[in-house]
């Protein structure tokens, strides 16, 4: 069972235009900075789902805001939420979700709500079921921008997907404020064949906890939303 809630909008012929974007994590707070922009939240890992705008962990809400600060508040970000309800085990790192179905049903389920990018800041592997997701998405046209993940390797774990979506799929590394990689990044080959890849700024991101507390993030996690967000601008600018 997967339920919505929605923000209460102004009547589309009120308002601007705004590129809708899915954010599949462990679920948004609603504060004050993101208020404006989330309009929904589709619970995809619990039945019966759990209350909207209420995540038991800050990285969903991280995620969102350094998208929303990037897009200047010109997006509408709709939450799909998959960590799963039991938490993570000792020495894990939220969001953790040990099963690659509610990631997919959630990948699915915002490419047939027709949003215009869909960003996976999560610590993925080349699992088959989120991979044909993905493909899924990327096959209708849908930018899919994902995290380049934090193992330090020297590429990244999350190739099949990157390739089943290429051109529409794109990876994202970590760099400093210096330009340099971060020491965490996994990093393209040296040569990249079939995927995109591309570096934004992930070390020390400000950003905001989802109780509104000023924080600073590091990881390719954070450095993916920025790329979602140049997308959707550049996107916005051409039409």
């Amino acid at each position: 069972m997967i339920a919505a809630l929605s923000a209460a909008v102004a009547p589309a012929d009120e308002q601007p235009l705004r590129p809708r974007v899915a954010i599949i994590d462990s679920g948004v707070a609603r504060t004050p900075e993101l208020a404006s922009v989330l309009v929904a939240e589709y619970d995809m890992a619990s039945n019966p789902p759990r209350p909207a705008f209420k995540p038991h962990f800050d990285h969903g809400t991280m995620v969102a805001t350094i998208l929303a600060r990037s897009a200047g508040y010109r997006v509408e970000i709709v939450s799909l939420r998959i960590d799963d309800p039991a938490g993570c085990p000792a020495g894990s790192t939220p969001p953790c979700q040990p099963s690659g179905e509610p990631v997919a049903r959630a990948i699915r389920h915002a490419a047939d709500l027709g949003v215009d990018a869909i960003n996976i800041s999560l610590a993925l592997g080349n699992d088959a079921v989120i991979t044909d997701a993905v493909r899924y998405a990327g096959g209708k046209g849908i930018p899919v921008i994902l995290a380049a993940g934090n193992q330090g390797l020297s590429h990244p774990a999350n190739l099949a997907m990157a390739r089943a979506a290429y051109p529409s799929a794109v990876l994202v590394g970590a760099i400093d404020g210096a330009g340099s990689p971060w020491s965490g990044t996994n990093r393209p080959d040296a040569e990249p064949e079939g995927y995109n890849y591309v570096w934004h700024f992930g070390v020390n991101v400000p950003t905001s906890a989802a109780d509104g507390r000023p924080v600073t993030a590091t990881g390719t996690s954070f450095a993916a939303p920025i790329e979602t967000a140049r997308l959707l601008t550049a996107r916005a600018s051409v039409e």
